[in-house]
């Protein structure tokens, strides 16, 4: 073989790695374009490694690990069938699958190429540990000087969450502080004697900025996963040379950035871990009734779960009044979120992969690793790496670490690597000839199809990102709009025939369906009755990919209750059909005011059961509720007291409003209007 091949091939693998490492970075779970394009980097990635292997009849890699992680991937995979909501769950298969798809990539580059292949990826990993690194000091920097309030003086990097963004910088400092030691101890001289070597010195410089950034997000949860993993360092490293210099040096590094990071926040750090702020403060109580909600959501679905990615689909319905100091829209454990969304077997991949990294901690200290039979210089980079991954995992306890895509994505490789310097044991005799599969050109070709399909998906699934739900580039592309509303109807008719599971194509079909109804000059009942109709169906069609839509349950109540008569429905028919589809979307949403306040006048306001209505509207207030939305409701119920005569209790309703939310003007402008009218006659709200 051509002794460039190996190193072309080396290079462009760690190529494919590193870009979807770099497109996955902003994703958080929102810019589909950048998910579409990482996973099918990903996924001609793992053709460019897997298509010789298949070719050879796939000789797979002996031991527990290969077999466990293609068993998870396929597992994620099996989960999109019974899913509640297949479409959120497609993307989440891709994010949480990454980990176990990317080491199974890793582990089938041939030996030759692999080494070459870890050294490129590990250059870009350290140019990344220097960015990110860069990001956090910039952010906090930048803030300090704009004033931002000390709450919010924490970098969270490229991600939306300061504590994920803190496990990343974990899970790099691990594997940097290992390949450190190794690399400094191969000097001759004693330590800071001189004779500085210009490698180490580099790698101690990324270690002094990943502490600092680690120390500006001001996690607790990432501290107590570094305070938790050092130990296992401690003990890994223990016998290197110069080892306790040196980490007298790392610590006193960690203290410094802990001093000059913390000072702006008074160095309340530490006083948080306290068991007596920890019982009282607001985000880890939040996090308790979240994890009890959770706990409900796992009873309700014990078997399977709801659907990978649906927690936060479901969690309005189960959130318990207390909570409203979250988004709701993960749980912030990730092993609750598992066993919510698919399951004990779903929580028993994610406890096995915490073993793995318990049996590979125990392989690689035990009697200072000499049980593997390979050097130090091997052993201690593959420990660091398991460390950093062991430290995620462990801070996936009390925040969501894995639902991020680059956490996953580098967990995936980190621990690929590892496993090749502890676990690798050779390959097996060709798989596919054993179960009588002789023409590897077969195995080949559902291959290319799935990635075709796959790809044909996301492809499908960016496009409707990028037309439907940010759309603010195309009004430079096509400025007349007319033809860019012409444009968009075609483009969302085109979406959802080849991706007939995405929600947003037959929304924006069905919502100007109803414009061109309401627009219609013509006398022609039947072309109406046909626009509302193909709406009504569209709206339905929506409901396939993600069935928890309560917008959607409205858009088909108010249809009913505004064009019924067009679809020849009588008075009481629509009206059911109506209280039909919001009690639908109260039931996924009870939070929302609008659909109680629609039910409310429809059940009972209108049929003159006044007392009834404010009865149902009152018992929204017992639902966790935002301020506003309270003062909205409390502002409903006021309005229906009015109106049933008990004008009294309206104005209680509304004082108490005021004690809640003093900004709440119309609350304000009716008591003044009440006092004002008092003398002449009762006021009229308006």
């Amino acid at each position: 073989m051509n002794p460039a091949a190996p190193s072309f091939r080396a290079g462009l693998y760690a190529a494919f790695a590193l870009i979807a490492y770099g497109l996955s970075w902003y994703y958080n779970g929102q810019l589909i374009p950048l998910l579409a394009m990482a996973s099918i980097v990903l996924m001609i990635w793992g053709a460019a490694v897997w298509w010789p292997r298949l070719r050879e009849g796939l000789p797979w890699p002996r031991g527990f690990l290969p077999v466990f992680m293609l068993l998870w991937l396929v597992w994620f995979g099996l989960t999109l069938f019974w899913s509640g909501s297949p479409y959120s769950s497609w993307f989440y298969f891709w994010v949480l699958g990454s980990l176990p798809l990317v080491f199974l990539i890793s582990v089938l580059i041939p030996e030759p190429v692999a080494e070459q292949f870890w050294l490129w990826l590990w250059r870009g990993v350290l140019a990344s540990a220097w960015i990110l690194s860069g990001m956090a000091l910039w952010q906090y920097y930048q803030w300090m000087g704009q004033g931002i309030a000390l709450v919010n003086l924490r970098p969270y990097g490229p991600l939306l969450d300061t504590n994920s963004f803190a496990a990343w910088l974990n899970l790099l400092f691990f594997p940097t502080l290992a390949v450190y030691f190794v690399q400094d101890g191969r000097r001759r001289t004693r330590f800071l004697s001189g004779g500085a070597d210009p490698v180490a010195l580099f790698y101690l410089l990324t270690l002094t900025l990943l502490l600092f950034a680690f120390f500006s997000t001001n996690s607790r949860g990432g501290l107590l996963a570094w305070a938790c993993t050092m130990p296992f360092a401690i003990w890994g490293l223990w016998r290197q040379p110069a080892a306790r210099a040196r980490f007298v040096l790392i610590f006193g590094l960690a203290f410094i950035a802990l001093l000059l990071m913390g000072y702006a926040h008074g160095f309340d750090l530490i006083g948080h871990l306290a068991p007596g702020y920890i019982s009282s403060n607001i985000s880890t109580v939040s996090r308790g009734l979240m994890w009890v909600a959770t706990w409900h959501m796992f009873l309700s679905h014990p078997w399977l779960g709801t659907g990978m990615g649906s927690y936060f689909l479901n969690y309005p319905a189960y959130r318990l009044p207390d909570e409203l100091a979250s988004a709701g829209t993960y749980t912030h454990n990730d092993y609750l979120e598992y066993l919510a969304e698919g399951g004990l077997i779903n929580l028993g991949f994610l406890l096995g992969f915490a073993a793995v990294l318990m049996y590979a901690m125990y392989r690689l200290l035990y009697r200072a690793g000499k049980a593997l039979q390979v050097p130090d210089e091997r052993r201690l980079p593959a420990l660091g790496l398991v460390l950093g991954v062991f430290a995620i995992t462990g801070h996936a306890l009390g925040n969501f670490i894995f639902y991020n895509f680059p956490l996953s994505l580098l967990a995936g490789l980190f621990l690929a690597r590892a496993w090749r310097i502890y676990g690798v044991q050779g390959e097996t005799a060709p798989l596919l000839p054993r179960i009588g599969i002789n023409h590897g050109v077969i195995t080949q070709a559902l291959l290319v199809l799935a990635i075709v399909v796959a790809s044909w998906n996301l492809i499908a699934d960016a496009a409707t990102f990028a037309l439907l739900s940010d759309n603010g580039w195309l009004n430079r592309v096509i400025t007349n709009p007319n033809q860019r509303a012409l444009f968009l109807l075609k483009a969302a008719d085109v979406l959802t025939l080849v991706r007939p599971l995405a929600t947003q194509p037959h929304v924006y079909l069905a919502n100007t369906y109803l414009t061109l109804a309401d627009r219609e000059t013509q006398p022609d009942a039947a072309h109406r009755r046909t626009l509302i109709k193909a709406a009504l169906s569209q709206y339905r069609q929506s409901l396939v990919g993600i069935p928890q839509q309560s917008g959607v349950w409205n858009s088909i109540g108010t249809l009913y209750l505004a064009q019924g008569a067009l679809l020849d429905l009588d008075k009481t028919h629509r009206d059911r059909q109506a209280l039909l589809a919001w009690r639908k979307g109260l039931a996924i949403n009870p939070e929302s005011i609008s659909l109680r306040n629609k039910i409310a006048q429809l059940a009972y306001v209108d049929q003159g059961q006044l007392k009834e209505g404010v009865a149902f509207l009152g018992a929204g207030l017992q639902r966790p509720l935002f301020p506003y939305p309270r003062s909205n409701l409390q502002m409903d119920i006021a309005l229906t007291q009015w109106r049933a005569g008990e004008k009294h209790a309206a104005e209680l309703t509304l004082l108490q409003l005021l004690r809640d939310n003093q900004g709440y003007t119309p609350a304000v402008s009716w008591l003044q209007a009440i006092h004002r009218q008092s003398a002449h006659g009762a006021a009229t709200p308006h």
